[in-house]
This record gives structure tokens, C-alpha cells and sequence, in this order.
């Protein structure tokens, strides 16, 4: 149970704080920071803002008197970890996010507000980074200056990184880097955005994610054959074999495997049914152009699989699913679909018991901010909290925001969230690493 005395002064301070805390929001959403590995054909003239976005933190990070460390692992991304030595006596605690942002997408579309205006409309800050994830990583340096401001200081050390490379899985370069200059921790929390469903809540788990690409092959000939291809009488395959034709019968039999997994797939964390998706996120076909029955056709999925399942699991389900569905086609037996997994990326889920100690702490704080009891969930999405757990850091997700408005365009974040955010890490340093 947190002092009543120490709750009102702390969150009092959060409050006293909301200008500045807006204004340092805004102004590092005016420096873009694209992950220069998303296009990698626009690299050169995306690297260097993750440096930036960092440069302008870590000033921010020493005039309430952490220590900071920036540094880059690759040149133009650097990362910054700030550091609040504790009195003794208490755990330590790491807060972390990231800096890296997806690109805006069709300009068009920020109809709102433009992506890097960081304007500040009816309660919401806009643009891109506000909810993924600029905005938490602010609120996370300003709990723990509203805890010093407060006249609190730690017992235990608290840490707060604002790192590069999450958008793209390159921990090597941001998180991981972190953990291997010697940042570690009794805990940790990553700052990402908690809803859906609920707001503000402990994500105690993640799915894993795998990425497939199924490439089938056709027999190519004139588009005007295609009465030959598909009716009763026809030569049929010694004509042509449309791609596209066959890539339907995988399409179609990994969408009723994706059915089933909403019956049979299931997590402790994620109370409401269905979330683990094989989701068709590329269909290309016809790449020869309008002329031709095509004679190749790719599809590529994003898998969301349960925390409990290993990747070989997943994959040998899959592969052994499309080698039935294959076996239902005579082409398809005779030129089975080829499957690509993506040179083996994969991001790990990472699963954290919901009575941990951290948990255990962060719904005190929540519920000492909030005046309502704790929510529990599973993330919808993957973050750096994976890398934080492989590592022996009990880590769970805890942040402002929503994934709905992630990477959308109109991209925001309410200013009430970044408040109780940060009155919740603040209370959750005071419960943990004591006072």
C-alpha cells in the first residue's frame, strides 16, 4: 500500500508537470525518426533521426540530474539510457521504449494534422510516433522527474532508455545493446502502448510472430485461353494453369486453419477468444502483366501465434497443412507451393505470470493512480519486452495509447493517457524500488 502522503504529493507533481511534458512531445515529433530499414532504398536519407530524437532527450534526461549514456551500435541510431542512482536498499526498475517510428504513409490521409506537426488538438497530441511510441518514452522521464520534484528519491536505481531499432527487430542495436553494456535490472517495463482492450492495463504476454511467404506455380499462356483452363470439355493443363487458380485453393484452406485456431488457440492472458491470426498481408499474381494466364502467384502471411507454442510447432502445423490442402490438386501434387519463411525471422512471444512481483506492484500503482482496481492482458502486438525477459528481466508492457491508432495515419495520443501514465510509473517506482 502506497503512503497517502506520498501518493498526493507525487501525482500532484505529475500534474505540475503536463505543459513541459506536452511541449517535449511535441517538439520530438517534429524530428522524424523513420527505422531507415523499412525501405531500405530510402536508408540514407532516413539515418540519423533515431540520433536526433536522442540528442534532444538527453539534455531533457540532465537537467533533473540522471546520468545519461548515448551511444550508437550502428552510426546515425544511437540509444540513450538515463540513470537515477537509488540511496540503497530497494530494487531496480527499467523503463524502456523506442524512438524508431514506420514511415507516415500517403500524406494525403493526415487530414487531422500533418505527420510531424506535433500539434496539440482537443486533448490529443498528433502525429507520427505519439502513440508508437514518443509519447510513453516522455512520460516515463517524467514520472521520474515529478518523483524527484516531489522530494522522493529511489532506494532502488531506476533506469529509463529511449533505444533504436524496435520497428524492425534489431535489438542488437537497441534493447539487446542496452542489456550488453551492463543495464540490468530487477524488473522492467515496456513503455508501449497497453490498449486494446483496455487502457492502461498489464500486458503480461505476447504472441510470436512468424512471416510466410507461399509462392505457386502456373503455366502461362494468352488470357484469351481461358475458356480452355476452367470449362467442362477443355484441354485444360495442356493449355495453361492459371496460378492465381491454384493459389486460392492454399488461400482458401489456411483461412478455415486460421478458423479453427480462433476455436483451438488459446492463451491465459488473452481473455477474449480468437486472437492468434494467420493474416494474408500480401497477394500478388499476374506479374507478367494483363496479356497472360499468370504463372506464378505469391501470397505472404503474418502469423500471430500463441506465447505457449515454439516456433518449430507453428511451422511444422502450417507446412504440414498446406501439403494436405496440396494433395487435393492434381497441379498442386505434381508442383507443390513453395514456402519461404521469411529467412528465418521470427519474433519471440515472452510470458510473464500475472502474480510476478512486478505485476504485483504495477496494479498497486495503477490502482492508487487510477482509483480502479488493475487490468490484465495480453499484448496485441510484439515488443522489446521479449529481448528484456530472454535476458532474466521479469518484463512486462505497460504504456499510453492505443495499437488501434499506431501506424494510421491522424496518429495520436490523449494528453490524460501520457498524465496517468506517468502518475502510474511514478507510483510504480515508489512501490517498488521504495522511497
Amino acid at each position: 500500500m502506497i503512503d497517502e502522503e506520498i501518493k498526493k504529493n507525487v501525482l500532484k507533481a505529475v500534474d505540475s508537470l503536463e505543459d513541459e511534458m506536452v511541449r517535449v512531445i511535441s517538439d520530438i515529433i517534429q524530428i522524424p525518426s523513420i527505422n531507415p530499414y523499412i525501405d531500405t532504398g530510402l536508408k540514407d536519407e532516413r539515418i540519423g533521426g533515431e540520433t536526433r530524437v536522442n540528442a534532444y532527450l538527453k539534455p531533457v534526461m540532465e537537467s533533473f540530474g540522471l546520468q545519461t549514456d548515448m551511444w550508437e551500435e550502428e552510426q546515425g541510431r544511437a540509444n540513450l539510457v538515463g540513470e537515477c542512482k537509488g540511496t540503497g536498499g530497494g530494487r531496480s526498475l527499467i523503463f524502456n521504449g523506442h524512438v524508431d517510428t514506420v514511415a507516415p504513409g500517403p500524406l494525403e490521409l493526415w487530414d487531422v494534422a500533418e505527420p510531424y506537426s506535433g500539434k496539440v488538438i482537443n486533448g490529443r497530441i498528433y502525429g507520427r510516433g505519439t502513440t508508437d511510441m514518443k509519447g510513453a518514452d516522455v512520460a516515463a522521464i517524467y514520472a521520474l522527474k515529478a518523483l524527484l520534484k516531489a522530494g522522493y528519491k529511489p532506494k532502488g536505481d531506476v533506469i529509463v532508455e529511449t533505444v533504436s531499432g524496435e520497428e524492425m527487430m534489431q535489438p542488437e542495436i537497441g534493447t539487446s545493446a542496452t542489456i550488453n553494456r551492463g543495464y540490468r535490472a530487477d524488473a522492467a517495463i515496456v513503455v508501449e502502448a497497453s490498449a486494446p482492450p483496455y487502457r492502461l492495463a498489464i500486458l503480461t504476454a505476447s504472441p510470436g510472430v512468424l512471416i510466410l511467404k507461399v509462392t505457386v506455380k502456373g503455366k502461362a499462356a494468352h488470357t484469351s485461353m481461358r475458356d480452355e483452363v476452367i470449362r467442362a470439355g477443355g484441354r485444360g493443363r495442356a493449355v495453361a494453369v492459371s496460378a492465381v487458380d491454384k493459389a486460392m485453393i492454399i488461400y482458401n484452406g489456411l483461412l478455415k486453419l486460421e478458423e479453427e485456431w480462433g476455436q483451438t488457440k488459446s492463451h491465459p492472458a488473452f481473455t477474449r477468444p480468437g486472437h492468434f491470426t494467420l493474416c494474408p498481408a500480401t497477394f500478388a499474381g499476374g506479374l507478367d502483366g494483363i496479356a497472360f494466364i499468370p504463372a506464378e502467384c505469391t501470397i505472404t502471411y503474418v502469423i500471430w501465434h500463441a506465447p505457449q507454442e515454439t516456433k518449430e510447432q507453428v511451422i511444422k502445423e502450417i507446412e504440414t497443412h498446406v501439403h494436405n490442402l496440396a494433395q487435393t490438386d492434381s497441379w498442386l501434387r505434381e508442383n507443390p507451393p513453395e514456402l519461404d519463411w521469411w529467412g528465418g525471422w521470427w519474433w519471440p512471444p515472452y510470458d510473464v505470470p500475472k502474480d510476478a512481483p512486478i505485476c504485483r506492484a504495477a496494479a498497486v500503482a495503477i490502482e492508487a493512480a487510477l482509483n480502479e482496481p488493475a487490468k490484465y492482458y495480453g499484448f496485441t502486438a510484439v515488443d522489446d519486452a521479449t529481448f528484456l525477459n530472454q535476458a532474466g528481466i521479469p518484463t512486462i508492457t505497460l504504456g499510453p495509447g492505443s495499437i488501434e491508432v499506431a501506424h494510421t495515419a491522424n496518429e495520436y495520443v490523449e494528453i490524460k493517457d501520457l498524465l496517468d501514465a506517468a502518475k502510474i510509473y511514478a507510483l510504480t517506482i515508489v512501490e517498488w524500488c521504495g522511497v
